[in-house]
This record gives structure tokens, C-alpha cells and sequence, in this order.
């Protein structure tokens, strides 16, 4: 297939112009692309199966397109080509019910994964003259007194095609698009999920188009929420999404489970830029630094070296939340940054009475020893302004040595500049500690006594 895959394209380069060009690679390399797209997988996708160990000749194609330093005119004709063929299959599955659409998606994933538009200040040309005829077409008489609509026009259909940005991203978002909305059919959701964000997602002709798809990922939970996150974190930042539920259907990704995924670091560094901003209510941030403090008393080990350094720095951002670590009277924190609506207008005084008395009480029960937090409420309803960060304390006699360091820094005024470490692992952590220098005035233990029953819950060590 690649031999043939090659010479096809080097009949291409002996055409000497645009439109014959397109006739040879459709009579030449197009039979073989889609040969090879409509070939069977050798195993089923799975979340932990590689896409290039199910589609090994597509893969192998794709590495002998590296190796041969294909052109950006190359890749152009084999998205146009790719595009039209995932569209043909997409309409022959709705009248027939063909299956073969799952092993064709999966076989352009293979293939175009990681293939972006090119810079076309720099772009690199396989076939030469065809910046020659655009040379020679921009400075024809047809196209120099052509109107606005007649140019757009020549962009997806003439030699200008190949040196259009527009062009690029139409025949990208063509070829995407299919995938995307036929990706959990094929098994490759998540691998798609995983990618969006830096691959696919810049590079479509509206970005917007995968707001719904990408919102009913993240509203439905679990891997495949925290793996769609990223795409909309973009769209908001990037693209000016309103998702007004963002901040809480991220609170409910905060879990254990979450936590001890291998996809934890993606989720890691979402929470950390979308806490970043001083804009987010007191109310949110103190939720999230609890419920983020709690989780880590469950989670991995590793996961300590995020969690205590991003409280840190939540904190540290808004000063609202010290009370979390430091409150020496019950008085309640004011909620000043607008967390709720404070009522009918009519009674405005009465019901803030009432919400400062409730904030009173639930502040003063701290004090009998009643943590206030409702870690499965809301955002607005889970009162953590009104609690304290008592997982600090338990976090103080951790096995780890590090961790009591990191929970001591809490006590320091300085500001931490340091950035958050996302991919802290147990291999990490033991390489570490084993090419560590060894004082010798304080060498470790090197023996000890296990735990009896007798010896009570004090010699017991918190993991």
C-alpha cells in the first residue's frame, strides 16, 4: 500500500496545472485513501487500547506520509478527499444501517490525529507549480475585476484553495465534525475528548458548533465530564460561551474517583486556571477549597502535592476564606461578594436578618465540635464559608514527610510563587526519597514495631 500510495503521488507531480491535478488524485490516490480508510480493524477501540494497535495499515501509511515529508498541498487534497468520503459513508449508514462508518472514523482518527493547519506564510509546497499558477491566476484580468463574492468563490475552488486559510479550516471542520458525532459509536470518545481541546478545536471553522456536544459530555459526570472540560473552559475563554452552570458542574467532579484517575492532571490544571480569577465569589472559592481538602484526605497520596499548594494559593486570592484557617470567634463571615439573592425587594431587611442569624448559628456550631460543610449541596447551600479547614489538622501526621511541611507553610504570610506540580506519582515520590541525601544527624528509622490492638487509635498512622 505504501509503495503504491507513493507512486500514485508522484503521478500527481508530473500534472502542470490545478484542475488537472485534482483529476489525477481523484483517478489515483483517492481509490487507495478511501481503500484503505474502509479497511477492518484488527481489535475493538477501548479507553485503554491505543487506536494505532486497532487500525496497524493506517498507522503505517500515516508514519510513510512523515517519513516522505508530505507537503501541507498533500495533506490539503487528503483532507478534501477524506471529508467527502466521511460525509458519502455518513449518508449510506442512514439509508442502510452500515456499520462499517465505526471502523472508518476510527481510521481517519489514526490518520489525521495531530495534523493541524499548516502556517501558510511558510507553507511547504510538494508540488511546485502550483504557486506559479496562483501567481499567474491572481494576476488575470478575470480575477483582478472579479467582485467580493466571485473571490470568496475562487478560495474553495481554485489554485487559491490551497493557499486559503478559509479553505483549510472548512475541509478540517468537515472531516471533524462526522467523527465527532459518530465517535462514541466507534469506541473513541474518550481518545477524541482527550485531544479536542489543543488539536481539533482551534482549527474549526466555528468552534462554537461543539458547544452542545461538549456541554452534554460535561453535564453527564464521571471520566468523560473531565475529559470535555477542557473544551469548554476553551470556548468560554476563547469564544465567548455563557455556561452558567460551569462552576458547579465542576464542584461535582471533585471526587475521589476523580482524583485517582489517570486522568487526574487534566482536571487538576482546569481547577487551578479556573480559580485563578479574583472575580469568583467568596462562596465558590471557599467550596471548592473544602470539598478540594476533603477529597484529598481519600486520594492518593501524589495527589497531596496539588491539593495543599492550590488551597494555598485559593486562598491567598481571596481573603475572605482565612477564616477557614483561622477563626477565633464565632462570628460570621459576610458573604460581601454577592453569593445569593438576598430576597423580594419589599423585605430586604428581613430576610438579611434572617440569613445573618443562619450564618451565625452555623458559624457557632463549629464551636460544639459540628462541622457545618454539606459536601453533596450546591454551591450556593453548602455553607463552607461558615466552616473550617479541620482536614489540615488530620493532613499534619501523614506518612509522608513532605506533607506536614506543606501543611506548616499555612502559617506563613508569604506569598507562594511556586507553580503547582500536577504530575506527581508514587514512582516519583520513592525515587525521590531513595536518591535523596541523608543527613547523619538525622538518620531515618530503620526499625520499628508494628501496631498492636492494644496500642489504641493514636498509633495509627493516617495514609
Amino acid at each position: 500500500m505504501d509503495a503504491k500510495f507513493t507512486a500514485a503521488l508522484k503521478r500527481c507531480g508530473q500534472c502542470a496545472t490545478y484542475q488537472e491535478l485534482c483529476g489525477r488524485f481523484d483517478v489515483t490516490v483517492r481509490p487507495l485513501l478511501e481503500s484503505c480508510l474502509s479497511a477492518a480493524l484488527v481489535r475493538p477501540v477501548r479507553d485503554h487500547v491505543s487506536p494505532d494497535e486497532c487500525s496497524p495499515r493506517v498507522a503505517e501509511l500515516r508514519e510513510a506520509l512523515r517519513a516522505a515529508n508530505a507537503g501541507d498541498d498533500v495533506w490539503f487534497f487528503l483532507f478534501r478527499a477524506t471529508a467527502t468520503f466521511v460525509e458519502r459513508a455518513a449518508r449510506k449508514r442512514g439509508r442502510d444501517g452500515d456499520t462499517a462508518l465505526s471502523a472508518i472514523v476510527v481510521n481517519v482518527f489514526v490518520l489525521f490525529y495531530g495534523r493541524v493547519i499548516p502556517d501558510l506564510s511558510k507553507i511547504r509546497l510538494q508540488w511546485g507549480f502550483l504557486k506559479k499558477e496562483r501567481s499567474k491566476f491572481e494576476a488575470s484580468d478575470s480575477y483582478v475585476h472579479s467582485n467580493a463574492a466571485e473571490r470568496r468563490k475562487a478560495l474553495m475552488t481554485s489554485v487559491l484553495s490551497v493557499f486559503s486559510e478559509r479553505a483549510h479550516r472548512h475541509y478540517f471542520t468537515a472531516l471533524w465534525m462526522p467523527c465527532l458525532h459518530h465517535a462514541a459509536a466507534a469506541a473513541l470518545h474518550l481518545h477524541i475528548l482527550h485531544r479536542i481541546g489543543d488539536v481539533i478545536l482551534p482549527h474549526l471553522t466555528n468552534p462554537l458548533v461543539v458547544a452542545d456536544h461538549l456541554s452534554g459530555c460535561f453535564s453527564s459526570g464521571g471520566l468523560v465530564a473531565v475529559l470535555a472540560l477542557h473544551g469548554i473552559f476553551l470556548l468560554m475563554l476563547d469564544h465567548g460561551l455563557e455556561y452558567p452552570q460551569y462552576y458547579q458542574q465542576l464542584y461535582t467532579l471533585v471526587t475521589p474517583d476523580a482524583f485517582a484517575s489517570r486522568h487526574r492532571y487534566d482536571l487538576f490544571r482546569l481547577l487551578d486556571l479556573s480559580m485563578s480569577s479574583l472575580r469568583v465569589p467568596s462562596y465558590i472559592a471557599a467550596a471548592f477549597v473544602k470539598k478540594v481538602a476533603r477529597v484529598a484526605l481519600l486520594s492518593p497520596a501524589p495527589v497531596l502535592y496539588f491539593a495543599l499548594p492550590f488551597i494555598r494559593k485559593v486562598l491567598q486570592r481571596h481573603p475572605n476564606c482565612i477564616a477557614l484557617i483561622h477563626r477565633s470567634s464565632k462570628e460570621a463571615v459576610q458573604e460581601a461578594d454577592g453569593t445569593a439573592e438576598t430576597g423580594e425587594e419589599e423585605e430586604p431587611k428581613k430576610l438579611g436578618k434572617i440569613a445573618k442569624e443562619e450564618a451565625q448559628r452555623l458559624t457557632a456550631s463549629l464551636f460544639d465540635g459540628n462541622d457545618p460543610f454539606l459536601e453533596e449541596a450546591s454551591l450556593e447551600a453548602c455553607h463552607a464559608l461558615h466552616s473550617t479547614l479541620w482536614e489540615l489538622t488530620a493532613l499534619e501526621r501523614h506518612f509522608i514527610p513532605t506533607v506536614p511541611l506543606m501543611v506548616s507553610a499555612f502559617g506563613s504570610t508569604a506569598e507562594d510563587q511556586a507553580p503547582l506540580r500536577y504530575e506527581k506519582t508514587y514512582a516519583r515520590l520513592f525515587t525521590a526519597e531513595v536518591t535523596r541525601p541523608i543527613s547523619k544527624l538525622q538518620l531515618p528509622t530503620v526499625a520499628y514495631r508494628e501496631p498492636q490492638e492494644e496500642d489504641g487509635v493514636s498509633a495509627v498512622l493516617l495514609v
